[in-house]
């Protein structure tokens, strides 16, 4: 036997048929902003000597948003590597502003951040074993690549 077939048409036309009461919202601050500048994607390999640091960073102005993981490539390191997610302005007259997003060690984090202001903001990377190791970070966003 034959089962019923409804056509997608048909169901899209009886669901609209039901009266919805739409109670509209007003949109609140910094739900939704549009961007002037490029929207990129990139995936960077972050090479780190045994006993090695450093600090990868990204150009994001206030208010812009990027989406991020990071993984180390090789996992076995997992418990020697120390992180730091952070923002910072460029100094003036010996001062700034700094802001830590996240401090931990382990192998792998993900997450997002909307820029609270206008700096640099990356992540300060620790390789605490005897081996050289590799962090693949992919990041989407606003954001601006600056020199390493």
């Amino acid at each position: 036997m034959r089962k019923p077939f409804i056509s997608l048409t048909l169901f899209a036309s009886l669901a609209v048929t039901a009266q919805v009461n739409w109670n509209e919202i007003p949109l609140g601050s910094g739900t939704f902003r549009e961007h002037t500048g490029e929207f990129r994607v990139d995936t960077i390999d972050i090479p780190l000597d045994a006993g090695g640091e450093l600090e990868y960073k990204l150009g994001i102005e206030a208010g812009n948003a990027v989406v991020y993981e990071w993984n180390l490539l090789d996992s076995e390191y997992a418990e020697f590597l120390y992180s730091e997610f952070h923002g910072h302005t460029e100094p003036f007259q010996n001062a700034g502003v700094l802001m830590y997003y996240r401090k931990a060690e382990g192998g792998t984090e993900r997450g997002s951040l909307v820029a609270p202001f206008s700096g640099i903001h990356g992540w300060y990377l620790v390789n605490g074993s005897d081996e050289a190791i590799t962090v693949r970070l992919e990041v989407a966003g606003f954001y601006e690549l600056l020199p390493q």
